[in-house]
């Protein structure tokens, strides 16, 4: 597999300053709607967070109730959790002393659903729901001790519970359900796109130089980081060289978006749209910036003469019309989101900003409690910091 060449060098000249210091609502073809601090919050529906707590268990709280409602006693959170395309569902795995899980928690009814458990707190889930269906593909594994993707498989649940084998003897993380109905999953050497109902393979990729591979929602774009050796003449050594790389699903037509003097890290897709946002190092700022590509140029959403702190690790809107994200300082990190041209600060971020409630509300985890902020910056609700939060969302669900 050869290193894609690069389809935007002109982004790094001098003259493209001009054209990227335009400021974005998030996205080059539309502004965020007037937002006024006179403006009083409406009555919001019953606001729920899903968290672990410090003393080790798995919490519903309702914000409107005193008491909330242990679910898991002796849990820890694991990263994998999404929520289904109707917006009913959330998956999300969690560790006990002696056991890893899989569970679907029904965010309308509130109801807890185990779909998978397997012996041993050290289990790696991977998830990927149908793109049109409440049906959730699960890869897990168990990590070998030198790092590789052990024993496993890859199931297909429903929310009533029940679970099928796929039938894949090697490969065991997911990575995206296909429109097309395949599957996208991998080893540690490859990918490969598969048939749900017997693993029988369509296509296959080398990926070993290929890390942190995000598809679009769509599934006809991914993007991910490129990593390989190039030798250092100065140095006298191969050195590490990392890019962004934005390809077709089975990764046809690659091209390089950043190369690696510009250390793109935390791309996101937006939830309904080919558009990435990320953050890159950026010369003339002198900081880390906020970059949205909507398949033709790259964009920053805070001009680099406007540009005093690091941006990092954005957050698209549920429309993907606003961006939160980090600003980050020597001294503070704080949560922010681009409005009408000006970057509005929201507190201080414990990290990243978790994401949205809606269009107008951020969830920000802040060190010594999660709050509910709008976007002129009003709290609207605040509840002490878990040890981690794993969703919030109001019912009925959307």
């Amino acid at each position: 597999m050869h290193h894609p060449p690069s389809a935007l060098r002109w982004f790094v000249s001098v003259a493209l300053v001009g054209i990227l210091g335009v400021g974005l609502g998030c996205s080059s073809s539309q502004s965020p709607d007037p937002t006024s601090k006179t403006d009083a919050p409406s009555p919001d529906p019953a606001l729920f967070l899903l968290y672990t707590s410090s003393a080790g268990e798995l919490t519903l709280q309702e914000a409107r109730a005193d008491a909330p409602r242990t679910l898991v006693s002796g849990a820890t959170a694991k990263p994998a959790r999404a929520v289904s395309p109707s917006g009913r569902y959330l998956a999300f795995s969690y560790a006990t002393a002696d056991s890893s899980h899989l569970a679907l928690l029904d965010l309308t009814t509130q109801q807890l659903r185990r779909v998978h458990a397997v012996p041993g707190p050290a289990v790696t889930y991977s998830l990927a729901w149908h793109p049109d269906r409440d049906r959730l593909a699960v890869g897990h594994y168990r990590p070998t001790d030198n790092g590789e993707r052990g024993p496993g498989s890859i199931q297909i649940a429903a929310p009533n519970g029940t679970t099928r084998d796929v039938g894949c003897n090697s490969v065991r993380e997911v990575l995206h359900w296909m429109s097309d109905g395949s599957l996208a999953a991998r080893t540690d050497d490859d990918l490969y796109v598969v048939n749900t109902d017997d693993c029988a393979t369509q296509a296959s990729l080398d990926v070993r130089r290929m890390h942190r591979i995000r598809y679009a929602p769509t599934g006809q774009r991914m993007a991910y980081i490129y990593r390989e050796l190039k030798y250092d003449r100065d140095r006298g050594e191969y050195v590490p060289d990392s890019s962004l790389v934005l390809s077709g699903p089975r990764g046809d037509n690659a091209e390089t978006l950043f190369g690696d003097q510009r250390r793109a890290r935390h791309h996101r897709w937006a939830p309904e749209a080919a558009e990435l946002a990320l953050d890159v190092r950026v010369e003339d700022s002198g900081h880390r910036q906020v970059v949205i590509y909507d398949g033709s140029r790259p964009t920053f959403l805070v001009p680099p003469n406007e540009t005093t702190a690091d941006q990092e690790r954005p957050r698209w809107s549920p429309s993907g019309e606003r961006i939160a994200f980090t600003l980050r300082t020597d001294a503070s990190s704080q949560a922010a989101v681009r409005v009408q041209g000006q970057t509005r600060r929201l507190g201080p971020v414990d990290g990243a900003v978790w994401g949205w409630l809606d269009d107008r509300s951020v969830v920000v985890p802040g060190p010594d409690s999660v709050r509910v902020q709008s976007l002129n910056g009003t709290t609207r609700y605040a509840h002490p910091a878990p040890a981690t939060l794993l969703h919030v969302w109001r019912r009925p669900a959307s």
